[in-house]
């Protein structure tokens, strides 16, 4: 059973985010927020599995939210719900250790993928939401030329670090140890010249490559 707790402003999308969520086997809301301050204090008192969030709430938004459970040690896994106009906030969110990003429009599918692969310890982000953050962190870089950087088995790890898999999951599937793995992922981050998983795994979605894989074959199983 996953739990969740839900926070934004608006009631009405609370309520509709929660039957979907509700409506899916295996996947619990235990509390609702309309604001920072609420979430903080559902989060302290239930310790859910994943926190879905509003970028933007009254008060605390969502990015002084994460931040401030990083100060007070709650590791609580972590899904930012954007608007379009959210961008400024998006690798702020990724720097604190936010590893899903789905927009407001996308729909239960997106959402679904978000919490499973967060949940496993992997990283999700929208493809829309991707767009808007490669955008921002890679405007002086051609990642096109950064990804021939990467070595046969690196472009395969890129691959399933962009279907949300942890280094567990891609152990088991690449056939390697999870040390290799941990490895293969620190030298890929430093040749894309990226900070975290998440953001390989946004460029990965952004170019294309999540979607073709390293052979440049479109996926039909993830």
């Amino acid at each position: 059973m996953i739990t969740l707790i839900l926070a934004d402003d608006h009631k009405l999308f609370r309520e509709g985010l929660r039957k979907v969520l509700e409506s899916e086997e295996g996947l619990r809301v235990l509390g609702e927020a309309a604001n920072g301050e609420e979430a903080l204090g559902l989060v302290r008192r239930y310790h859910p599995d994943i926190l879905l969030f509003d970028i933007r709430m009254p008060g605390m938004d969502g990015l002084q939210l994460i931040k401030k459970m990083g100060e007070m040690g709650l590791k609580i896994a972590s899904i930012a719900v954007s608007g379009y106009d959210d961008e400024n906030y998006l690798t702020g969110l990724s720097a604190e250790g936010v590893r899903g990003f789905v927009l407001k429009s996308s729909g239960s599918a997106e959402l679904l993928a978000a919490i499973h692969a967060v949940h496993r310890g992997g990283s999700y982000a929208d493809p829309g939401v991707a767009g808007m953050m490669m955008s921002h962190f890679s405007k002086h870089r051609d990642a096109d030329n950064l990804i021939d950087r990467l070595s046969p088995q690196e472009k395969v790890i890129l691959y399933w670090i962009s279907q949300g898999y942890s280094n567990q999951e891609v152990a088991k599937r690449a056939v390697l140890s999870e040390k290799t793995v941990k490895n293969h992922v620190s030298h890929l981050l430093k040749k894309l010249e990226l900070r975290d998983r998440t953001q390989a795994a946004i460029m990965a979605w952004r170019m294309g490559f999540a979607q073709t894989g390293p052979e440049g074959k479109k996926s039909e199983t993830v």
